[in-house]
């Protein structure tokens, strides 16, 4: 499979970076859900760790597509208003994505707590932090534009029966 994308299918790369931020970001939407108390010292190294990589993966997926690669052509069939509905929910999640990683990001440098998250000792009360209300805000933005990307795809491929989900797939 190529790493680039063709009219009709997406490339190995765009592919492959779609699946790993996916996953990635379900472990940080369930890991910031039960991560308090106890589970706080223990969960937050991941969190962070995983929060820097998935915003360095999105970064770099937008690169990839702005300098390197095409997306492939629309799917013939899909009206112009699911087009458009479709390209705010991809923006909507790239952006919810970069919000999270700043917020998160703003949360550790204002409380100094680096060295705490990756050495150990005691952390500081994070919901007191501005970038706080802002990270869990947007949480659940992002969980909402997931649940309806991953509803729409299976809409396409249940339903419709397009083949709009095999785009994104990993061919042979």
């Amino acid at each position: 499979m190529p790493l680039k994308s063709s009219v009709d299918h997406y490339g190995a790369m765009p592919a492959a970076l779609h699946w790993l931020t996916a996953l990635a970001i379900l472990f940080l939407l369930v890991s910031g859900q039960i991560m308090d108390g106890p589970n706080l010292g223990a969960i937050l190294p991941m969190h962070v760790a995983l929060g820097l990589s998935v915003g360095a993966l999105t970064l770099f997926r937008i690169a990839w597509f702005v300098v390197f690669d095409r997306h492939p052509k629309p799917v013939a069939g899909v009206s112009g208003m699911q087009h458009l509905l479709a390209r705010f929910v991809h923006i909507g999640l790239y952006a919810a994505i970069l919000v999270m990683v700043a917020s998160g990001m703003g949360m550790v440098a204002l409380s100094g707590a680096a060295q705490q998250i990756f050495g150990g000792g005691a952390l500081p009360d994070f919901t007191l932090l501005p970038p706080f209300g802002v990270h869990g805000l947007v949480s659940k933005l992002l969980l909402v534009l997931a649940l309806f990307h991953i509803g729409a795809a299976l809409w396409h491929h249940f339903v419709v029966r397009d083949g709009l989900i095999g785009r994104m797939g990993f061919r042979g």
